[in-house]
């Protein structure tokens, strides 16, 4: 089931709960894809998969088309119930970005901005796996709008393994004719001191 729970209703205690929760859910899952052992992946001293925080332009967007490009930012929301992709360039054209070899994607929450000029231009976001976007997780965005701070974390991670296509999409409640600053929390597994591939 997919659902937000907003972080204004949360404790701290409880966030660390999530966040945790995703870390886990990488670190495992990238370790069953390349034959990592468990213990090893999990080692709280030497662990063989580490996770970070995604950065967006290096991790989702191509070098050939990043330059400028310092966060988040959606395709411009063109059409009132227009679906965009999360995923864009500077462009801007959307993207459709593949999981490396070495690396598991979790994303575990979203952030809107709420000082930002797109606030409330998106109703929905909704991800899908593979090349026909088959439905992964769907939220209602609409529920962070009254909250303080624009924060809330996933009922369930969503996740993409290696070689997984990963397909971000939100619905348009206007049209803005620019991209929704929308920042998905995200936990990037990867192997530890290892390059992507």
């Amino acid at each position: 089931m997919s659902y937000l729970i907003s972080a204004d209703r949360l404790s701290l205690a409880k966030q660390e709960s999530y966040r945790a929760g995703a870390d886990r859910m990488a670190k495992e899952r990238l370790a069953k894809k390349l034959a990592i052992p468990l213990a090893s992946a999990m080692d709280p001293v030497n662990p063989a998969v580490i996770c970070r925080d995604a950065d967006y332009p290096t991790d989702f967007v191509p070098a050939a088309t990043r330059a400028g490009l310092v966060g988040w930012l959606s395709m411009p929301l063109a059409a009132v119930a227009g679906v965009y992709s999360l995923f864009a360039d500077n462009v801007p054209a959307a993207l459709t970005p593949i999981v490396p070899n070495n690396q598991a994607w979790t994303f575990y929450g979203v952030q809107i901005f709420l000082n930002d000029l797109a606030v409330e231009s998106v109703t929905q976001i909704t991800f899908g796996v593979g090349t026909a976007a088959n439905r992964r997780a769907q939220f209602d965005l609409e529920t962070l709008y009254g909250g303080l701070t624009g924060v809330a974390y996933f009922s369930q991670p969503v996740y993409y393994d290696p070689q997984e296509t990963a397909t971000v999409n939100l619905r348009a409640r206007v049209a803005t004719a620019v991209g929704c600053r929308l920042a998905l929390l995200t936990f990037i597994a990867e192997p530890i001191q290892q390059t992507v591939i």
